[in-house]
């Protein structure tokens, strides 16, 4: 049993608590003269409740494995968190409070993961903490289920999410709580801030429905409380841990209370009370007014329950984990695979990988399907899923089961047409640990999954997305489903890798990548079969761009051809005829602009020279960012408009993506472009 042997802090030390949160949540935001004081001074009370009470944590072992997690949906209200962090015992200075909302600090204005101890997820995009609450309780009963941990509902790491009214209209909320339900999640309870106003007005204007019906029949078991009654809120968490289906506890709140103006109105939301008001508010809640950032020497003072009650939590659950790989060896062995990447498993991963043996000639999407079932069969952590497509963009798992209601230890999951909540319950999964989520839709819908994606990026997850359907020459689906944007758009975004391989090999070196970074990797990959090019090099492929072959002879070249993906093989064919009109070309394999621009200026220099007659791309897709590599005078072939419903031969001869074609617009770009 992973609980406590120490006492339980009493309802009155948790309101002090709850003061000094709402003392230091005013004064920061004063200070910052910037912030959103109507989320701490309403959930005060259920914040202190939750950490005084409930939540298992060591505060000086932020990331210790058997933790539960808190997540802040409502991001805004990120003083409630940084205050409580501080009170409990976290590496959170009085200092870092002081510094809230200012650059480089440790308290940024919403919660960032990787920046503060404690922050369990970045967060602030609302309703996405929600879907990422979720995915790190599926997370927690996935490996207790895969490594037979043996841990019941009151003993495995339990998820907390405190969400708004904006979280729960966010459409991302639905779609994840309506997974969750179907799953039958018991160890996440969502704390609803149900204050009734946003930050445009009252929420009568705008979401009137009956939240806690819409919960019910997602599967979940509903409790109403009221936000400010310590007992209930306490009692309702108690419920909550042992309840079998996943909880929504609707907790009335007041927004801003106390606040003796602007309390229960939307003005209480977004910015600083002022100096008048916040005295008054202070006043209201017995809070001294000076000194600002006042804490209670009684709250400081149990900083040290704190502490003591995280080594309890954590000796017990080292004695379990302990008496665990004590009659678990096999699986104790699978565990300590995902525990680093330098663990041998991840180098076997790669050889199988490098020297798996797949069918030629095939489309890239099956290539990486091939290639799933090797990294499934060499790495025991790996998640996988699909937005009802896993038969068309190749995500499945041969021979596999699939995760359902109490049987979570299965290595995929239908996500349904949830695209959103996919990708936000794959960061979920992959800031739980010991995870390796991938997940895959067309690429056109990676729209869907956008803003999950750039959080991923932005907390530096290590999650794969497989983007299939890459181009027009998809074909007959029209251009609702060929994307065109869509590479270039998920270029632009920091921190996330775009791979478009042209071939097996060039499909094994991204697969390759994507488990060596430590962040997201966007696998762009065909439904058309490619052909696999002998010139094509796995090594050199993994530094995103390299010459693939070049006309024999001496002398500066004419052409330099740049391609990704399908057109790869297309570029060789138009080297093959620009030779035969007398000219020397190289033709450039670039899947993977990030990696390519990591290189030396040196290496880049030499794969793309600077004396060269003209530099070309080709690439299906628009035609922003090319020049960046072809140079202001380059030519880029590209897509630069919407597609056409037809074979994906009437799309080449339609949008000039032929030998025939190319090779003219690189003669025509010539006559009107000066020698380099």
């Amino acid at each position: 049993m992973i609980k406590s042997d120490t006492p339980p802090i009493n309802f009155t030390a948790v309101a002090q608590l709850a003061r000094g949160i709402r003392g230091l949540s005013m004064d920061a935001i004063e200070a910052a003269n910037s912030g959103h004081p109507g989320l701490p001074l309403g959930c005060a009370d259920i914040v202190a409740c939750l950490y005084a009470r409930q939540l298992r944590f060591h505060p000086q072992v932020p990331d210790w494995a058997g933790r539960d997690r808190f997540v802040l949906s409502a991001g805004h209200g990120s003083m409630v968190l940084y205050s409580v962090l501080h009170l409990v015992g976290y590496g959170v200075s009085l200092d870092s409070i002081r510094q809230f909302r200012q650059c480089e600090s440790p308290t940024p204005g919403h919660p960032e993961y990787r920046e503060t101890p404690g922050v369990e997820a970045t967060t602030g995009p609302l309703g996405q903490g929600i879907a990422m609450g979720i995915g790190l309780a599926l997370g927690a009963q996935h490996q207790n289920a895969l490594y037979q941990w043996g841990m019941d509902a009151d003993n495995l790491p339990h998820t907390y999410i405190l969400a708004g009214d904006g979280c729960l209209m966010e459409g991302v909320s639905s779609e994840a709580s309506s997974l969750a339900g179907h799953l039958k999640l018991q160890n996440v309870t969502l704390i609803y801030d149900d204050n009734e106003i946003c930050l445009d007005g009252p929420t009568k204007e705008c979401f009137t429905e009956d939240v806690g019906a819409r919960y019910r029949a997602y599967g979940w078991h509903v409790i109403r409380v009221d936000g400010h009654d310590v007992a209930a809120i306490d009692q309702a968490l108690t419920d909550a841990r042992q309840h079998p289906k996943p909880v929504l506890i609707m907790a009335k709140t007041t927004i801003g209370q106390g606040a003796p103006t602007v309390s229960n109105t939307s003005e209480a939301h977004g910015k600083p009370l002022g100096l008048n008001e916040t005295q008054a508010t202070k006043a209201y809640h017995g809070i001294p007014p000076e000194p600002l950032f006042y804490v209670d020497p009684a709250v400081m003072t149990t900083r040290t329950h704190y502490t003591e009650r995280g080594r309890d939590y954590v000796a017990r659950w080292n004695r379990h984990m302990d008496e665990w790989q004590a009659t678990h060896p096999r699986m104790t062995k699978r565990w300590a695979a995902t525990q680093s990447d330098d663990a041998p498993a991840w180098k076997q991963t790669e050889h199988a990988v490098r020297t798996a043996s797949i069918k030629p000639n095939a489309a890239t999407r099956a290539i990486s399907h091939a290639l799933i079932q090797v990294i499934v069969d060499n790495l025991p952590n790996v998640l996988g899923g699909s937005a009802d497509l896993s038969c068309s963009d190749s995500t499945g798992i041969v021979g596999a089961g699939i995760i359902s209601a109490n049987q979570y230890e299965h290595p995929q999951l239908k996500y349904g047409v949830r695209e959103f909540a996919m990708a936000s319950i794959a960061n979920g999964l992959a800031l739980h640990g010991g995870i390796l989520p991938y997940i895959g839709t067309f690429l056109t819908f990676s729209d869907y999954c956008r803003n999950a994606i750039r959080l991923a990026a932005l907390m530096r997850l290590r999650v794969v997305y497989q983007l299939t359907h890459d181009s027009v020459f998809l074909g007959e689906d029209g251009p609702t489903h060929q994307p065109v944007e869509h590479v270039s758009s998920l270029r632009a975004m920091p921190g996330l890798n775009v791979i478009r391989p042209a071939d097996q090999t060039e499909t094994k070196a991204a697969w390759i990548a994507a488990l060596r970074y430590a962040g997201p990797t966007a696998l762009i990959l065909t439904r058309q079969a490619i052909v696999d090019l002998a010139e094509t090099n796995g090594e050199l492929a993994l530094r995103g761009g390299y010459s693939l072959t070049e006309s024999p002879g001496e002398g500066p070249l004419d052409c330099v051809v740049c391609a990704t993906g399908s057109e790869v093989s297309l570029a060789m064919q138009v080297m093959h005829r620009l030779e035969a009109k007398g000219q020397r070309v190289r033709v450039v394999s670039m899947p993977c602009f990030e990696l390519f621009n990591q290189q030396s200026g040196e290496y880049r220099a030499s794969v793309l020279p600077r004396t060269v007659g003209i530099r070309v791309a080709i690439e299906a897709g628009v035609s922003f960012g090319w020049h960046a590599y072809v140079g202001h005078d380059g030519l880029v072939i590209g897509v630069d408009q919407f597609g056409y419903s037809g074979t994906a031969d009437q799309l080449r001869s339609k949008l000039g993506f032929t030998v025939d074609a190319i090779v003219s617009s690189i003669e025509r770009h010539s006559d009107c472009t000066e020698p380099a």
